[in-house]
């Protein structure tokens, strides 16, 4: 992948590989080679809508394209989408003018700055220092106290990690989410922890067929790392992969990037969920996301009773904000970041106490 990337660009996706033997006396002392077919792929509005994986005949694949058209989002849509990122850009530059911080005291002046530069949202901020003053007489504190204080609140609403564990029964874990948020990735960065470091065994399972090439980026990982892989077309074959893999400690499934705002979309992800017993469930999330739309994206999957969430691409933020905001309104736990494309290296468990101290700009 990096070698890809580094010819194509960070938007190449692989469509294929295979071993290749070199030629050589009687093919010994060669390396076998991989050869690999990688390209752009397109992006647009109606990017996801495009990418149909099927073995059937040519005209049932175009109806099926034209019906994944016929869900694109309406320009209705797209447009929310971008009033909304207007909003979000609006209030940034309101912030800075919040008489909100006035109401707070002297005190606390710097650390509304502080949360506020760092992308918390100015209600949450304000609430968070408000809550401290009514609670604590601020009066006779002196800064490291004041500090530690703070600390002590924004590491409260941030709680405990939670990654995945194994306890000795089998364990199934969904990966689900909206499209390009880095699902199959960060799907990959996991089984490598639990099968080169860990030694357990794993099995893959992917339901993303219609992404493209989507089933062959799990593959190549998948063969790297001598992992089993089985592709579910329709819920059916779910039964068939978990039989196949009674055997496995945890199998890590990755579903189709869907749309929160389609309700048939939905559906499938729930009826798939509601499949399997013994199960996790991680809903993977762009930390460059706007927190309206990620207020959005969580009370459609709120049809989930018990899910934990993963911050995705914190590279790509310009604050971290966000983990913050989530956890003040939602009492889902947060299982892992993952901080760029290195597999299995960019991931890890939130360090909650070195995540409050960057908050506050320490």
């Amino acid at each position: 992948m990096g070698k890809v990337k580094r010819e194509l660009g960070s938007d190449a996706i692989i469509l294929h590989t295979r071993n290749v033997k070199q030629s050589g006396i009687l093919g010994l002392f060669k390396k076998n080679l991989i050869e690999v077919v990688a390209a752009l792929e397109e992006k647009n509005m109606d990017s996801e809508y495009h990418s149909i994986t099927s073995n059937t005949a040519l005209d049932k694949m175009k109806s099926n394209i034209n019906k994944d058209k016929s869900n694109a989002p309406k320009n209705k849509d797209y447009l929310e989408d971008e009033i909304k990122k207007i909003k979000s850009m609006v209030e940034t530059v309101v912030n800075t003018l919040d008489s909100k911080k006035e109401e707070l005291p002297d005190v606390f002046s710097k650390y509304f700055d502080s949360l506020i530069y760092n992308g918390v949202n100015r209600d949450v901020a304000f609430k968070i220092l408000d809550r401290i003053n009514q609670q604590i007489n601020m009066a006779n504190k002196d800064s490291i106290q004041t500090q530690e204080i703070i600390l002590y609140s924004i590491r409260d609403y941030l709680g405990e990690p939670s990654p995945i564990t194994y306890d000795g029964k089998q364990k199934v874990i969904f990966f689900i989410g909206p499209t390009g948020v880095g699902k199959t990735t960060t799907l990959a960065k996991i089984a490598a922890n639990f099968s080169i470091n860990k030694k357990h065994e794993v099995g893959l399972i992917t339901a993303d067929t219609y992404r493209i090439a989507a089933v062959e980026q799990l593959k190549v990982y998948s063969e790297i790392m001598n992992i089993p892989i089985k592709v579910a077309y329709e819920i059916k074959d779910i039964y068939k992969s978990l039989s196949n893999f009674k055997d496995k400690d945890i199998i890590l499934v990755d579903t189709a990037g869907r749309s929160h705002k389609n309700e048939e979309q939905m559906n499938e992800v729930k009826e798939l969920i509601e499949s399997v017993n013994n199960k996790e469930v991680h809903l993977v999330i762009n930390t460059t996301t706007d927190f309206e739309t990620i207020k959005d994206v969580l009370n459609r999957y709120s049809f989930i009773t018990d899910f934990k969430i993963i911050f995705s691409k914190l590279d790509e933020a310009l604050s971290l904000g966000n983990i913050l905001n989530t956890k003040y309104f939602y009492n889902n736990q947060i299982s892992y970041l993952t901080t760029g494309q290195n597999v299995p290296d960019d991931i890890e468990i939130p360090n909650m106490d070195k995540l409050s101290e960057r908050l506050i700009g320490e």
